[in-house]
């Protein structure tokens, strides 16, 4: 490490690059010696290559809070990215479980309608229907009613007529048989007077 009791530096520096492959700064190289007359450490201890490990993770202890500051903000950009990246791909598959559900209502709705206009046809031919046979059985009913009461008035007005009737032909027989009885009251008496000019002649 050379005669001086922390070693020439730039034996220091070759020994800190073999040990950890970066040269040391100057305020590693001075920490270094502090430390090494601290101890008082001869140039071939031991120790100088713990002591520069050690100086080695002390730097790494001194720049890691900013690796880690920079490491964290570009974690912190990636996961904004992804984030943002995220929510645009549950947003359009929000959109398009939107548009599918828009789509399956109005399907809905369309079938709704067309089996609404199915029952009301249906309906509107079931009462044509029932119309038609309330109609036929109605008719029916009417002129059933309506023969059964023309026969009945034929009936009487055929009883009536032949009561008529027979009141006529008895009264034409009474009216002819009054006629000829005074039809043959005045062939009598022509007789009687024939016979009575008949005898006075005789006389």
């Amino acid at each position: 490490m050379g005669k001086s009791r922390g070693g020439p530096r730039d034996t220091l520096a070759r020994l800190f690059l073999d040990v950890t492959g970066e040269l040391p700064d100057d305020a590693s190289v001075l920490r270094m010696r502090r430390v090494s007359g601290a101890l008082n450490l001869r140039d071939n201890d031991a120790l100088w290559s713990v002591l520069v490990m050690l100086e080695y993770y002390g730097r790494l202890y001194e720049v890691m809070p900013e690796r880690i500051r920079r490491a964290g903000a570009g974690s912190l950009d990636v996961v904004r990215t992804e984030a943002r990246a995220a929510t645009d791909v549950l947003m359009a598959q929000h959109r398009d479980a939107l548009a599918r559900c828009k789509a399956t209502i109005e399907l809905a709705e369309r079938m709704t309608g067309e089996h609404e206009a199915r029952y009301r046809a249906a309906l509107a031919e079931l009462d044509r229907q029932a119309l038609s046979v309330l109609v036929e059985r109605a008719s029916g009913r009417l002129a059933r009613m309506v023969g059964n009461r023309l026969v009945a008035v034929t009936a009487m007005a055929a009883r009536e007529q032949r009561q008529r009737l027979d009141a006529a032909a008895a009264s034409c027989e009474r009216g002819v048989m009054r006629r000829v009885v005074r039809a043959c009251y005045g062939l009598m008496v022509c007789a009687l007077v024939v016979l009575l000019l008949a005898a006075g002649a005789g006389w």
